[in-house]
């Protein structure tokens, strides 16, 4: 296998984990690294296609800004996952409901 197939690979694995970590939806933080994941695993695929294309400069622009708004995205939600512990004194994603909505 060449560096590219193998990096593709691998980036698959890293997307692959993050969407199960979404999809499992039982914990708040495993949802929250789980977006992370599929944001690696994206980043990976965007510098292999720039190694293969022979043109990391402008991947590497995009994968920068890319890690700047997945920081962005990473504290927004790890302040709302402290918010729901705070009001809700769990971090089930069960627990959280539609405003107006009671809990049954």
């Amino acid at each position: 296998m060449n560096t590219t197939a193998i990096l593709l690979a691998i980036s698959a694995g890293l997307f692959a984990v993050g969407l199960a970590g979404l999809i499992g939806r039982t914990h708040l933080i495993r949802m929250v690294i789980g977006l992370e994941f599929l944001g690696k695993g994206a980043s990976l695929v965007l510098i292999t296609a720039g190694y293969a294309a022979g043109d990391t400069g402008i991947s590497q622009a995009v994968v920068f800004t890319l890690i700047t708004i997945e920081a962005v995205v990473a504290a927004v939600a790890l302040a709302l996952v402290i918010l729901v512990k705070r009001t809700s004194g769990s971090l089930d994603s069960s627990m959280v409901t539609t405003p107006g909505k009671e809990a049954s």
